[in-house]
């Protein structure tokens, strides 16, 4: 399991309205359930929306923090870092496949010069 896969399955939960709305998310924000105590219906209609909104934002802040935590640390860089890693690894990479197409062209042209003999 990537740490992708990691973030959406994890789940927080927060409560508001002293327990009466309990909200969960995942580690991408997304509402994943919410329960009403029936005590909630209770509530005027304006304190029953301040009540999710809070358990959201309550939840959701934990589930950032989480993701926060659980980031690879090459993910946390300055922007700036992370565009020269960046750039780093792809010099890298395109010198090496330079080389392997150098050795597959060699190779070639060997084959060629023995299938003509």
């Amino acid at each position: 399991m990537d740490f992708l896969d990691e973030f959406a399955a994890l789940r927080e939960t927060a409560t508001a309205a002293n327990g009466l709305v309990r909200v969960e998310v995942d580690g991408t924000s997304d509402l994943t359930g919410l329960k009403l105590d029936p005590r909630a219906l209770r509530l005027s209609a304006a304190e029953l929306e301040e009540a999710i909104r809070e358990a959201f934002g309550r939840a959701r802040a934990a589930a950032q923090e989480r993701v926060t935590e659980a980031m690879p640390e090459v993910l946390k860089q300055d922007p700036l870092e992370l565009n020269s890693l960046i750039e780093e690894i792809t010099a890298d990479t395109q010198a090496e496949m330079n080389e392997i197409l150098s050795t597959v062209n060699g190779l070639t042209l060997r084959l060629d010069r023995l299938m003509g003999q």
